[in-house]
C-alpha cells in the first residue's frame, strides 16, 4: 500500500522541466491511511508548487497561487483500485489558526482507480489541517493530518 501511495506522489511531485523558482513546499513526512467498509483509504498532502504543469491541468488544479493538495485514494487491501461504491466522504480544512470549512473534494477516476482530490489556498508559512471522514456500508471512520507549508 505505501509504495503505491508513495509512487503516486512522486509522480504527483515530478519535476516539469521549469525553471522557476517555486515558492513553498508541503512537508509532509508520512501518509495516513484507514479502512472503511471493506475499502482502505489513505491521505497524503501535495504542495501546489510541487506538481508539474501536465498533473495540474489534467487534475484542474489552478497553480497561481500558494496551497496544498489533500490526496485521498481509494483501494482494496491489496492496493488495487475498486469502486468506492456507496463510499460518502466529507472533509473539513483550515489554515491554523483559523476554524474549520468545509473542503470539497472531487472524484477523479484513472485506469480503474478512484482519488479523490481537494484544494486548500495558503501562503507559507502555514500550517493546514484537514480532517476525513468517511461511511460505506454502515461503517465509519475519521482520518486528521496536517501539512506543513515552508517558505524555500
Amino acid at each position: 500500500m505505501r509504495p503505491l501511495a508513495l509512487l503516486l506522489l512522486l509522480c504527483l511531485a515530478a519535476c516539469s522541466g521549469d525553471k522557476a523558482p517555486v515558492p513553498a513546499k508541503a512537508h509532509a513526512a508520512s501518509t495516513t491511511s484507514t479502512t472503511v467498509g471493506g475499502v482502505t483509504l489513505q491521505t497524503s498532502t501535495v504542495a501546489l508548487a510541487d506538481l508539474n504543469d501536465a498533473v495540474a491541468a489534467r487534475y484542474g488544479i489552478e497553480r497561481t497561487g500558494e496551497g496544498v493538495m489533500l490526496l485521498v485514494t481509494v483501494r482494496d487491501a491489496a492496493g488495487n483500485g475498486i469502486d468506492p461504491g456507496d463510499l460518502q466522504l466529507s472533509a473539513t480544512s483550515a489554515v491554523l489558526p483559523d476554524p474549520p470549512k468545509p473542503l470539497e473534494l472531487r472524484a477523479i477516476r484513472t485506469d480503474g482507480m478512484t482519488d479523490y482530490l481537494g484544494v486548500v489556498q495558503a501562503s507559507a508559512p502555514a500550517t493546514t489541517a484537514f480532517k476525513l471522514t468517511a461511511v460505506r456500508g454502515g461503517s465509519r471512520a475519521d482520518i486528521a493530518t496536517t501539512a506543513e507549508l515552508q517558505p524555500r
